[in-house]
Formats: C-alpha cells, structure tokens, sequence
C-alpha cells in the first residue's frame, strides 16, 4: 500500500499584520466547519435555517482564504507546486510549503 511521505519547505515569513488577518480566516473558516458538523444534533428546523447561511459563509471565507494566500505569495515571490499547499506556524510566522509524495513500502525499508 502506497505510503504518503511530507515534506516541507521553509518559504519565508509574513507580517504581524498579515499573520493575523490569515489566522483571523483560518479561525473563522474552522469555526464554520464545526458548526456544520453539528448541524445534524440540532432539530430540523434550526438545522434547516442554519444550513444556508453557514454553506454561504463557508464559500465566502474559503474565497478570502485563497485570495490572501494568492496576495500575500504573489508579494513575497513564493511559488506553489502541483499537489502543494500552504502552511503557517502562526507562532514564528513561517510560511511553508508543504508537498506530500507517494512512496512504496520498499522505499522505506
């Protein structure tokens, strides 16, 4: 069976300010998720007012999402990868780059 290996590359780092506007996204964007998770506990009536303005939300701060990681990339000369994705340690500010290849067992070994 096919074995994901990651690795990350250290890109560079971002502002305070621009830290926490992508913490700001990522909390809310989170947030949102949780809530949709627990939409089915709730009765059907709430669970039905709910579900269209949190689906709305979730698209609206998916979209902001990306658009300041494609702003703040963009600025900075950070280039992404096929398969790759963004990561930040909200702590230090470092922004990676994250890629993940499928390694077989024997490679391991």
């Amino acid at each position: 069976m096919p074995t994901v290996i990651h690795r990350k590359k250290l890109l560079g780092s971002v502002s305070p300010e621009e830290r926490d506007e992508i913490r700001s996204l990522f909390e809310r964007r989170n947030g949102l998720l949780e809530l949709f998770k627990a939409l089915p506990d709730l009765g059907t009536e709430q669970a039905d007012s709910l579900y269209e303005k949190i689906v709305k939300d979730i698209g609206k701060v998916a979209t902001q999402y990306q658009e300041w990681w494609a702003e703040v990339s963009s600025k900075h000369g950070w280039k992404k990868t096929p398969g790759g994705s963004w990561e930040i340690d909200f702590l230090t500010r470092e922004v990676f780059l994250r890629t993940g290849d499928v390694a077989s067992k024997l490679r391991r070994q």
